[in-house]
């Protein structure tokens, strides 16, 4: 998303490392203020994030690194066999793999997808990394009932697969509680789940995160764009210096964090 920023904003990529840096700061500024500095983590990529993941591997955060090839369906992973790829992965950063998936998917595009999600899954248990598995209903399938989530997930059990963390986006407590029951079932180790964003307005994560108030394996939220897309399109249209997007970011996650405190009591 932030290379597409870049593009309408008339600014080579080259500036996206630079604004990751910022970015990170941002987020170390805020998780302190907040008292989070052992509860926080990023999500940041190879292509334009490996300064911000130097600056912030050893330091005790929670570490995620995307391995897909952006937007792809089927899922494609960006830099080939995912063996190849973790073996010069720091122990601590966690694989996240994100697939479009939906049940009525045809027959040929789930095989291949499953297939490499399962590879992906073996591949992690042989490096040691700990696998993050996002799901998101494809755009392209008006049907989005959300009670799809829980037939994707049994699905992915089913074939051996058990994650350590789940990324999903804000569903009903019905359905929360309905998961939880299924990874008490089927993995009662896993670590947990963390929300998703999709770029969706404050008011409409703060419901989510009051949906799944009573989700005791809901651990926490990864909503980027939420927090820092206005401010870095600002950024990098040059309407905001360096400090202003700072404490833009950070205002915007100190926000949240409220919002989820407030939710969970």
């Amino acid at each position: 998303q932030l290379a597409d920023m870049a593009r309408e904003a008339g600014v080579d990529e080259s500036k996206i490392p630079a604004l990751k840096v910022l970015l990170l700061k941002a987020a170390e500024e805020a998780a302190r203020e907040a008292g989070l500095e052992t509860k926080s983590g990023i999500l940041a990529d190879t292509t334009y994030g490996q300064k911000a993941l130097n600056a912030i591997t050893g330091k005790g955060w929670w570490i995620g690194r995307p391995i897909e090839l952006p937007g792809s369906r089927p899922l494609r992973l960006e830099h080939g066999n995912i063996g190849s790829q973790l073996i010069d992965w720091p122990a601590e950063h966690v694989v996240k793999c994100l697939v479009f998936y939906h049940p009525h998917d045809s027959a040929e595009m789930r095989k291949e997808q499953d297939e490499l999600v399962l590879d992906v899954w073996k591949g992690c248990n042989k490096s040691g990394h700990e696998l993050l598995l996002e799901v998101i209903l494809p755009e392209s399938n008006h049907d989005r009932d959300e009670a799809h989530y829980l037939t994707i997930l049994s699905h992915f059990y089913q074939l051996g697969i058990q994650p350590d963390w789940w990324k999903l986006p804000p569903l009903s407590a019905e359905s929360w509680q309905a998961i939880g029951g299924l990874i008490e079932q089927q993995d009662p180790h896993c670590r947990g789940i963390l929300l998703l964003g999709l770029d969706a307005p404050e008011e409409k994560l703060k419901a989510g995160f009051a949906a799944a108030a009573q989700a005791p394996w809901v651990k926490g939220f990864a909503v980027g764009r939420t927090i820092f897309g206005q401010p870095s399109r600002q950024w990098l249209q040059g309407e905001l210096d360096d400090t202003a997007l700072v404490e833009k970011v950070k205002g915007n996650y100190l926000r949240l964090i409220g919002y989820w405190r407030a939710a969970r009591g």
